[in-house]
């Protein structure tokens, strides 16, 4: 017969997890996850869990709850994203075709089929476009644009409910959070003033992986412009921009996004300084120097 784990073993995960110095009082369906692996696996760095299979779970839930009040109006929340990009864009509220496919990140295909639905619901129009044969215009309708103003206010409502559990500060957090990953995602390069551009840092590190590099996580120099500041301070295609040096105790704050490499250029600009980095080439870690006085302007 099959040999069984002891029973006792299943029954301690929660009274473990409670019991690690530290950790909250309150635990969710993640903190169970981490615990039992805890347990079964412990070699497995599962940290990565508690981000994203909590914000898995968050948008199951928010989206059940998003449902109920576009329920009322024979919507789904797809049907709603749809009048929401036309209806920002101002009157006429029209957008081509492609463009709308573009906002809303998703596929042509997927997106017919939702116009195809508002269509038959007078919600909006497609006609063909003036300007490009091949093109297609879509118009939020009257209909579209007063169905707009009646789920708008209430739609909005309810997503603010749903973060009762938040202050405001806590709010404002998890949204620059957010921003700053989603950034990482949505911008395949940046390219900085100083000329150079970089890929994030997730891209950095599959990069370094694919040529047996060690995984050192930071922006990946991508091209560097000639006679820019960055060509002047040696950077190079391959760099990993690792940190940005802190004069004021010597710490070093990790570079892991291009906001931050935004903000910290154009403080050094504002100051009239060079940016000071911390860069790796293959294995080698340097700090480098690039002018930030462009053109006789900071």
């Amino acid at each position: 017969m099959p040999s069984r784990r002891p029973a006792t073993r299943r029954g301690r995960t929660s009274a473990r997890s409670s019991s690690v110095p530290g950790s909250p009082v309150l635990t969710d369906s993640v903190d169970r996850i981490v615990a039992e692996w805890a347990i079964e696996r412990p070699d497995l760095p599962v940290a990565p869990v508690e981000v994203l299979t909590r914000l898995s779970r968050v948008r199951t839930r928010v989206d059940e709850e998003l449902a109920t009040v576009f329920a009322r109006y024979d919507l789904s929340a797809a049907d709603f994203t749809v009048i929401a990009a036309l209806r920002r864009v101002g009157t006429p509220y029209t957008l081509p075709q492609n463009v709308l496919v573009d906002r809303l990140r998703l596929t042509s295909g997927t997106v017919s089929v939702r116009l195809g639905r508002l269509e038959d619901k007078g919600v909006v129009t497609r006609a063909p476009s003036a300007d490009d044969g091949r093109g297609v215009l879509v118009t939020l309708t009257e209909k579209g644009a007063r169905l707009f103003d009646q789920v708008a206010p209430q739609h909005l409502a309810n997503e603010d409910v749903l973060l009762s559990a938040l202050t405001t500060d806590e709010r404002g957090q998890l949204a620059a959070l957010l921003r700053k990953l989603l950034i990482g995602f949505e911008h395949g390069h940046s390219t900085s003033p100083l000329g150079f551009t970089v890929l994030p840092a997730h891209a950095a590190r599959r990069a370094r992986a694919a040529v047996g590099l060690s995984d050192q996580p930071g922006l990946l120099v991508h091209a560097v412009e000639a006679a820019s500041p960055a060509a002047q301070a040696g950077l190079q295609p391959g760099d990993v921009l690792l940190a940005i040096p802190d004069s004021d105790d010597g710490a070093e704050q990790p570079l892991l996004s291009c906001v931050e490499l935004a903000r910290a250029t154009s403080a050094a600009r504002a100051h009239g300084c060079p940016l000071e980095l911390s860069v790796l080439r293959g294995e080698q870690r340097r700090r480098t120097r690039l002018d930030t006085v462009i053109g006789g302007e900071h």
